[in-house]
């Protein structure tokens, strides 16, 4: 089938005009080498099967999660990738030799149930879109199931093990699944991890009612902000609680200084690597050491802002 590339419509086989708007076919046209269909002249891919007319293979997507999107028991491979992802949370934030504890707290919870509807409503949305989509689909798919996976962990491991991670983690971190650059609330994301409320050390996010000197120490040893930044809060890290070693985060970058380490900065748009060890966090390869729940809720955070590359709201 042969359809003019100027207004769409089947041409009559061996015309060289289109008889609907007189546009020539042939010269404007080219078949594909390996399927015969017809392609627009300029066409780089053939519409039809992808092959590639300077002869170079079209690229192939391979993705994160393998699934047999059309299989029968797509809600079980589902399950045991949400498992794998699982022990690689408990392994990351917390302690694998406690992941056997976890699994038994999701066959003995009520998430159990909650997941099981959960994991046929993903199975369903994945599969509706591979027929949409076909192999082109796979990056969204691998998206839509890493997001999928992400809030589920959070849900089960806040509300169901708080007694299995050791941390009290706040429960407003639920409100940000959907959380998106542009879309979203700084001030509200970073308060609503850190619940800075909680925190023994002390937390200063009023800098009119802070001590002149514990700011002015901050902003010569390690608060190096320019005037337009936003400053959130500013947490006291030293041991004499004068503020000369700390963490402070604002609109644009988090900076920090720990004893006997250079001060630091990263802006949120240049996270790179963010990664929890067993007493501290590593940003950009960078060393940073609080307490331990704090350092899980700021590792928490960075990886949700790490790869945004869009301005966040600030209110």
């Amino acid at each position: 089938m042969i359809l003019c590339p100027k207004c769409s419509v089947q041409v009559i086989p061996g015309a060289k005009y289109c008889h609907s708007c007189g546009d020539k076919v042939v010269e404007r046209s080219k078949p594909c080498p390996v399927c015969t269909g017809t392609n627009p002249i300029a066409s780089v891919f053939c519409h039809h099967c992808g092959f590639h007319f300077s002869g170079k293979p079209p690229s192939v997507y391979q993705p994160r999660y393998r699934l047999i999107l059309e299989a029968a028991d797509l809600t079980e491979q589902i399950k045991a990738l949400f498992f794998a992802q699982l022990r690689a949370r408990v392994a990351e934030e917390h302690d694998l030799q406690y992941y056997s504890d976890f699994v038994e707290r999701f066959y003995t919870s009520s998430f159990r149930s909650i997941y099981e509807i959960r994991s046929e409503q993903i199975a369903k949305d994945l599969r509706t879109h591979f027929r949409r989509f076909g192999q082109e689909g796979l990056p969204e798919i691998d998206l839509k199931l890493e997001a999928s996976f992400e809030g589920l962990m959070d849900y089960f491991i806040i509300q169901f093990c708080p007694d299995l991670h050791g941390f009290s983690l706040p429960a407003s971190i639920l409100k940000h699944e959907q959380s998106e650059p542009g879309k979203t609330s700084l001030t509200n994301l970073v308060f609503d991890y850190l619940d800075l409320e909680r925190e023994p050390q002390e937390v200063y996010t009023n800098f009119l009612t802070m001590p002149s000197d514990y700011l002015a120490n901050a902003c010569q040893r390690f608060l190096f902000a320019n005037r337009k930044e936003k400053v959130l809060f500013i947490l006291d890290l030293s041991v004499k609680g004068n503020c000369k070693e700390g963490i402070a985060m604002t609109d644009q970058a988090i900076y920090w200084k720990m004893p006997f380490q250079r001060t630091r900065k990263v802006e949120y748009t240049a996270l790179q690597h963010v990664r929890k060890e067993q007493d501290w966090v590593l940003i950009n390869d960078y060393f940073f050491a609080a307490n331990p729940g704090f350092n899980l809720k700021l590792f928490k955070l960075l990886k949700k802002l790490k790869g945004w590359k869009e301005p966040v709201l600030v209110v």
